[in-house]
């Protein structure tokens, strides 16, 4: 996670680009002309802007903007908000804000704790975990309110995808697509063409994806062996998991835990 206050000196963000994280960003004044995907948005304060991992964007003509940039790898997103990014609509992804200012205090806080040399490297990820959370979870409501307008947009296609993204994160490992059907008492090409309409990718790239976001949190938050953590995760061949989560990754289970732990 990082945290940075508006305007970001980053020459880079005038041009197109991608990025392997979610951006939020949380304008409390001035405006800016951001495009996502091709899509233009006119912001202006207060509002909160979220830019998924991966989506071509940049930002031009900004007018003395205030707030925060908040970076974070989508291993940190709490369940219940990584239930509702997946669903959000490109439309959706910029939100007008009332009534922030709880929200803009949280972010205050969040970044103070960031950047503090007063607390140990020790107990740093404990604290930024926590006031990370309160940030997430209390732009959660906003963002679910911008994903009913949205399924109100699609229809039938948003609603099971919403429910299974909330199902998968309850049992993000072990389930087949199949499960996640009878649950929701549709066929599995049905929900399958329905996620993949809505998200832009098939049922088997999300049950892939909640599985890395379990073992990521594992690897980060715990010391527990690899081996410990595949069997948690199901797999009964350990070697097995750290194939497939270098196939997935680009990394070995022990390089990505090594990478933090520096």
């Amino acid at each position: 996670m990082y945290i940075e206050e508006l305007p970001v000196d980053f020459p880079e963000a005038t041009q197109p680009h991608q990025d392997d994280h979610y951006l939020f960003v949380l304008l409390t004044a001035g405006k800016g002309k951001l495009e996502i995907e091709k899509e233009t948005f006119q912001c202006e304060a207060p509002a909160l802007v979220v830019i998924k991992p991966l989506q071509v964007h940049f930002s031009t003509r900004p007018s003395a903007p205030t707030g925060w940039a908040i970076s974070c790898a989508p291993f940190l997103i709490p369940n219940a908000l990584a239930a509702v990014l997946p669903g959000l609509d490109i439309r959706q992804q910029y939100v007008p804000l009332t009534n922030a200012e709880d929200l803009f205090q949280i972010a205050a806080v969040l970044q103070t704790a960031f950047n503090t040399s007063c607390t140990t490297n020790k107990h740093k990820p404990a604290i930024l975990k926590g006031l990370g959370e309160a940030f997430f979870h209390r732009i959660l409501p906003e963002l679910e309110m911008a994903q009913d307008k949205t399924i109100q947009l699609k229809g039938q296609p948003a609603v099971i995808t919403r429910q299974f993204m909330q199902l998968l994160q309850q049992q993000p490992t072990g389930q087949t697509p199949a499960y996640f059907a009878r649950q929701m008492h549709i066929t599995t090409a049905h929900l399958n063409d329905c996620v993949r309409e809505t998200t832009g990718f098939p049922v088997t790239y999300w049950r892939q994806y909640a599985m890395l976001h379990v073992a990521k949190r594992l690897l980060y938050y715990t010391d527990k062996p690899v081996k410990t953590i595949a069997w948690e995760l199901g797999f009964e061949d350990h070697t097995y998991f750290s194939r497939l989560f270098r196939k997935l990754t680009g990394e070995t289970p022990g390089a990505f835990r090594n990478k933090f732990h520096e």
